[in-house]
């Protein structure tokens, strides 16, 4: 998955949250990516995180419209990380206890360590603590 781009609820939230500060920013680079050939990856936890979190700031109705449209785009896949990926996970989480990184954004470094995925479309300053490029 070459033509990968981990994608973090900051990302969705931005892109689906007119009212983030964010937002525009959010737009243009999906529309640069979307440009190109490359797929939003994401995991079963950002799915989630975003639905809830839309739920709660906007309404249950647009939660359940964004979670039906990312679900039926064919350029965002989404990702279950299995046992080993929890590990590398809880390993990642344990270590870096100074840097306040949630276990959702500890699963997110492992995913992307395992798919050697070195950008990120997020707006979550862990990502660039962790190494990686953010767009």
């Amino acid at each position: 998955m070459t033509n990968s781009i981990f994608t973090d609820t900051s990302a969705l939230i931005a892109l689906l949250n007119k009212k983030d500060q964010y937002h525009i920013r959010a737009v243009g680079i999906l529309e640069a990516i979307m440009t190109g050939s490359s797929v939003l990856l994401i995991t079963t936890h950002i799915f989630a995180e975003t639905v809830t979190r839309i739920e709660r700031k906007i309404s249950p109705e647009q939660a359940v419209r964004a979670g039906t449209m990312i679900r039926k785009n064919t350029r965002i896949k989404i990702v279950v990380p299995q046992e080993d990926i929890i590990d590398q996970a809880w390993n990642i989480f344990q270590k870096y206890q100074d840097q306040e990184f949630s276990f959702v954004d500890c699963i997110s470094f492992a995913i992307m360590k395992e798919m050697r995925l070195t950008k990120a479309f997020a707006f979550d300053k862990h990502f660039k603590i962790m190494g990686f490029e953010t767009l």
